[in-house]
């Protein structure tokens, strides 16, 4: 046998090696692992959004809002919503803050030299740039949690698809109007 080799005797060696090396370990392993404390975060509905050791800057933004305050960004954000599913681009227009509504028509009327005067075409020109996918991913939801400061705030949801969903809105003329053409995926 002199020169041949058995590679699965060895490979059986480093299987056996990792074997022991795992599930073998003491009972207080399990207590190492490191508990959530939820001192540090806000309480109420914000929670369910928490990331521990996670960037959690929406969820613990301001204070959150009251529960008609949530009713009413709802409504802003689920007629917002249907809006953008058809591509209704003037009604679109009519949930956005009046800054953001002037911000995004600047931006296309810069682009297009002056072509695009109005929120609408500038949606209608920037398309899937501005809107993302037209896909209502509030339908049948509400906001769950909204996080309000200084006249400003973040509305979260738990999206129809399974993700969680933010929309930044602003309070004018004293109701909530959306500050974005498109929902933020809490995960991106």
């Amino acid at each position: 046998m002199g020169g041949t080799r058995r590679p699965w005797l060895a490979l059986g060696f480093l299987v056996a090696a990792v074997l022991a090396g795992c599930g073998g370990g003491d009972s207080t392993s399990a207590s190492k692992e490191k508990t959530v404390d939820w001192s540090e975060y806000p309480p109420g509905p914000t929670r369910q959004f928490i990331v521990p050791g996670g960037d959690n800057a929406v969820q613990t933004f301001g204070r959150e809002a009251t529960p008609a305050e949530r009713k009413q960004a709802a409504a802003t954000i689920a007629a917002w919503m249907r809006a953008r599913a058809v591509q209704a681009w003037a009604k679109d227009c009519s949930y956005f803050w009046h800054d953001y509504s002037k911000s995004i028509t600047r931006d296309a009327h810069s682009v297009t030299h002056g072509r695009v005067k109005s929120c609408p075409e500038a949606l209608a020109y920037f398309k899937h740039d501005a809107s993302g996918d037209y896909v209502n991913t509030f339908k049948g939801t509400t906001v769950a949690s909204l996080r309000i400061g200084e006249g400003h705030g973040y509305a979260q949801y738990h999206g129809n698809d399974g993700k969680d969903w933010i929309v930044p809105v602003n309070r004018e003329n004293g109701k909530w109007t959306i500050s974005i053409a498109t929902p933020l995926d809490r995960l991106k």
